[in-house]
């Protein structure tokens, strides 16, 4: 299982939110490019960039910062964040990135996302980031600034017969505040679908990591981890040796 160290971008800073809440943000010290290469000496093997300015407006914003990032390291790098165009993709893989992350481009449209997939293969990776209301868990969309009527079980339903590769799945609610993963919902998603999981949202420590190992599922690729290792609740090196 990858740890996979997160690098949120608002004006060209490193920052977390808390729930997904703009309003909410946490800033860090670190450039994010000295971010990348302190990750990179703790031995990351891959780096998951969201350009938050992006995802909230609907367009790149944060585009020269990335690319200094992914120029500037040798580890693979996933790249999301308002990425809503074919052109938008060719101009993160042209520039280094690995692959890219879509969310809100792919769920409002259904072809656009079957073509992409036909297309890239597996560069491409989709964010399923969700919110519970009631009991159903719902997708939003935006930057997790819009909540779709769509739940995670159907949209997942929904793209087992594309080719994907791999999907991000968070807990908005969880995301940003310390408080553990949801592993009930993980297990279920990963139960109902046979490709690679990335798991994102409120790892704290390393009994988060211990837990999130100890579920037996071959598709789980990875957990992405950020407000933990910039307030340094975890050790990266240490979370490596553990997986």
């Amino acid at each position: 299982m990858l740890i996979i160290p997160a690098i949120d971008i608002i004006n060209g800073k490193v920052v977390r939110l808390e729930k997904g809440d703009f309003n909410k943000p946490t800033s860090y010290q670190l450039d994010p490019v000295e971010a990348a290469k302190l990750w990179e000496g703790q031995g990351a093997k891959l780096l998951h960039i969201v350009d938050l300015d992006g995802a909230k407006e609907g367009k790149i914003k944060n585009a020269d910062t990335i690319v200094k990032i992914i120029k500037n390291i040798k580890v693979p790098c996933e790249v999301g964040g308002g990425i809503r165009e074919i052109k938008d993709i060719d101009y993160f893989l042209e520039n280094g990135a690995m692959r890219v992350v879509l969310g809100t481009k792919v769920i409002r449209d259904q072809d656009f996302f079957n073509d992409i997939v036909k297309k890239f293969g597996d560069k491409i990776v989709v964010s399923t980031d969700f919110k519970k209301s009631g009991d159903q868990y719902y997708i939003t969309t935006a930057g997790w600034v819009k909540k779709t009527g769509i739940t995670v079980d159907f949209f997942i339903e929904n793209i087992k017969e594309a080719k994907l590769k791999t999907i991000i799945v968070t807990d908005i609610s969880r995301d940003g505040t310390l408080q553990g993963p949801n592993i009930e919902k993980l297990e279920q998603i990963l139960a109902s679908i046979d490709i690679n999981v990335i798991a994102s949202g409120g790892v704290s420590s390393l009994e988060d990591i211990k837990r999130l190992k100890a579920i037996k599922n071959k598709n789980l690729e990875g957990v992405i981890v950020g407000k933990a290792l910039y307030e340094n609740k975890i050790d990266l090196k240490e979370a490596i040796e553990l997986c």
